[in-house]
């Protein structure tokens, strides 16, 4: 299992060719542009997103809960997928499918009210989660209060020193999706 993180709000060329992508996907067919469009937006897409295996994503969770960066709590489900198969999707109305986007929007976005910092159960499935910007500075400032032994050997590991800047890079981005 892998984590791909992806900052929110894309450059847009990045999101044009983002938007593209999925748009082929949505299809059913396979891709007949030149180039491709998963190699378009694979190559503009990298230095907008940070990939971890399962084991360094355990790393980046100790480091969070450590820190007090964290919390653990439950999530609510999100919203069943109401459409038979592809084709019914693509058949069904541009107002039935954005009211569905927009639902698992919010279902990917939630958070538990009066927590502070990063629900865990974002970061142990591939979601799709969306860790908000506000999300991550409660985190990063809850990292600033955490004890300097815990942070002096926490930035021994350059993993967490990169999740570490990462978070700080896309806190002013909207966050980042989990997927």
């Amino acid at each position: 299992m892998s984590y791909e993180l992806e900052w929110v709000e894309l450059p847009e060329a990045v999101a044009e060719a983002r938007c593209r992508w999925e748009s082929c996907i949505a299809n059913g067919l396979p891709c007949d542009h030149i180039p491709d469009c998963s190699e378009s937006y694979f190559s503009l897409a990298g230095p907008f997103q940070f990939h971890l295996n399962i084991a360094g994503m355990a790393v980046c969770r100790d480091g969070l809960r450590r820190s007090g960066m964290s919390y653990q709590a439950g999530h609510q489900p999100f919203p069943v997928w109401p459409f038979k198969d592809m084709e019914d999707w693509r058949s069904a109305g541009q107002a039935r499918r954005d009211a569905f986007n927009a639902a698992e929007r919010a279902a990917s976005a939630q958070t538990v009210p009066g927590k502070v910092g990063i629900p865990e159960f974002k970061l142990l499935s591939n979601g799709p989660w969306l860790v908000g910007g506000e999300e991550i500075m409660q985190a990063l400032n809850r990292y600033e209060e955490a004890s300097a032994d815990v942070r002096a050997e926490l930035e021994t590991d350059g993993l967490w020193c990169d999740w570490l800047g990462w978070l700080r890079e896309t806190a002013g981005r909207g966050g980042f999706t989990v997927g």
